[in-house]
């Protein structure tokens, strides 16, 4: 699971968690609770911390095992990652409760994530990244795909 990557991430970059949490800027206790797997990171935590590491997101949140990268990783663009969203469900002639239930949401919640009222959770995102077939830093906008 991801929370086994957030204190592996952390110990190979040799910092201990009171130096992470400062830069996160967030209590001691959470970031354990992250680290722990007791809650789950949060999808702009995680997004910073893919900063930090300079690892895409897909790794830090164990979806992907592939740590080298080229490039200097970018913050989630959440005006793309909407516009994807809403691209993807009009593609797939999905309706919000389709999705609601995939996600295990209500319907007006779901609306609210699609629509950046309510910003995305973290497990909520993975399975529209499942239900898409679509790699979770493409769809945040964190890595564009260029096809030729």
């Amino acid at each position: 699971m991801y929370f086994q990557r957030l204190k592996n991430l952390r110990e190979d970059n040799e910092l201990k968690q009171e130096e992470i949490v400062s830069r996160l800027k967030c209590k001691r206790s959470t970031y354990a609770n992250w680290e722990n797997g007791t809650i789950i990171v949060p999808l702009d935590i995680a997004d910073e911390l893919s900063i930090i590491y300079n690892v895409s997101l897909s790794y830090v949140l164990g979806l992907s095992n592939n740590r080298n990268i080229n490039y200097k990783q970018k913050r989630i663009d959440y005006k793309f990652l909407r516009a994807r969203l809403l691209s993807l469900k009009n593609e797939n002639k999905h309706t919000y409760e389709i999705i609601a239930d995939y996600i295990k949401t209500a319907r007006s919640t779901c609306y609210r994530y699609f629509n950046g009222i309510l910003l995305i959770p973290t497990d909520k995102l993975i399975l529209l990244c499942e239900l898409y077939n679509v790699d979770i830093d493409e769809l945040s906008g964190k890595r564009i795909i260029i096809k030729f």
